[in-house]
């Protein structure tokens, strides 16, 4: 029996993200494999206001819980599996680095590149400054790529 594929994809709220799930859900379908969708939040710090931060972390995940239902959304209507979803608080490049660490099932990693170059931090910590910090193949989607071409790759 061969292991089922999944792909992740970490959403960070840019259009790009769309991109990234575009690919995953439909090579996912064609594999009959699953999405991965991670959704990061910052750790906040109000030091002697411990229950204000407590507050402040419960709306965060309830928000984090509806934005993934969004991209879950977007993911089925390309594939009839319900991607698998996370939500992790810290810093978003050391969650996907313990995320992949912890979780050997991901089978590769997809990122979509950002027309603008400057702002593509997960591309520039995945390919050059952590990239020896994980252990699965990255797809990155270039951002001059239609929907159809997408599709043609997936």
């Amino acid at each position: 029996m061969s292991k089922e594929l999944t792909f992740l994809v970490v959403l960070d709220g840019s259009k790009e993200t769309f991109n990234a799930l575009r690919y995953a859900a439909k090579r996912t379908a064609r594999i009959d494999g699953r999405v991965a969708l991670l959704y990061t939040f910052e750790t906040l710090e109000f030091s002697h206001w411990k229950a204000v931060e407590d507050i402040a972390e419960i709306e965060l995940r309830d928000e984090a819980e509806s934005k993934i239902k969004e991209y879950e959304n977007y993911v089925l209507s390309f594939s009839h599996k319900r991607p698998k979803k996370f939500i992790m608080k810290g810093d978003r490049v050391e969650c996907i680095i313990e995320f992949l660490n912890a979780n050997k099932f991901i089978s590769n990693f997809v990122l979509a590149l950002s027309s603008n170059k400057s702002s593509d931090p997960l591309i520039n910590a995945f390919t050059i400054k952590q990239s020896d910090k994980i252990k699965v193949p990255i797809t990155i989607i270039p951002p001059t790529l239609s929907e159809e071409e997408i599709d043609n790759l997936s």
